[in-house]
């Protein structure tokens, strides 16, 4: 058994410690974080509408009404991506109101089901019920409080870099071990 090499091992902790300086600095400037992410959400909407345009101009071999719908939404990306870019705070609020009318439509949708789908047990239409009234409190809650889902994201995140500094270490300080066959 072989420990990985020490120039892997060296790079496993310096990342690992990055990660981990990142997860803190996205704890406490939230702020910030959220403007980054709007920042690279707004590049990439420009890229894949640029993308999508070029796709509608170049590729002959689909037919006319397809290359008109890439176009269009390589239009409606681009301007997406310029809204983001102009004007994150607002693109941020835009984008909670948008899932939290997601989420609350979903809920309904598992209240409307629990209620009228009389083909499914008791037992699975009080869960679609239950879980449907938790998916609108949700809802709600992010409806009146935005700022409650930008901090539940932002720390989500931050966990999940976080963990993954943490276990960078540990494999740099530990080390994969390989399995070497002999040749007997």
């Amino acid at each position: 058994m072989e420990k990985s090499p020490i120039w892997l091992r060296i790079v496993q902790i310096i990342l690992g410690a990055i990660a981990i300086a990142l997860a803190g600095w996205v704890i406490t400037n939230p702020a910030e974080t959220t403007l980054l992410y709007i920042v690279f959400l707004g590049i990439a909407l420009l890229m894949v509408g640029i993308s999508k345009i070029i796709e509608g101009f170049v590729l002959r071999q689909i037919p006319k009404s397809s290359r008109a719908i890439h176009i269009i939404i390589g239009i409606i990306s681009i301007i997406g991506g310029i809204f983001a870019l102009v004007n994150p705070i607002a693109a941020v609020a835009t984008l909670i109101m948008i899932v939290s009318i997601v989420i609350l439509i979903h809920g309904l949708g598992l209240i409307a089901t629990g209620i009228a789908d009389k083909s499914q047990s008791r037992g699975h239409r009080i869960a679609n019920i239950i879980l449907g009234v938790l998916a609108v409190i949700v809802s709600a809650a992010i409806i009146a409080v935005p700022g409650l889902a930008i901090a539940m994201m932002v720390l989500l995140v931050s966990i999940g870099l976080l963990f993954h500094g943490i276990a960078s270490i540990i494999t740099g300080i530990i080390g994969y071990r390989s399995s070497t066959k002999s040749s007997s």
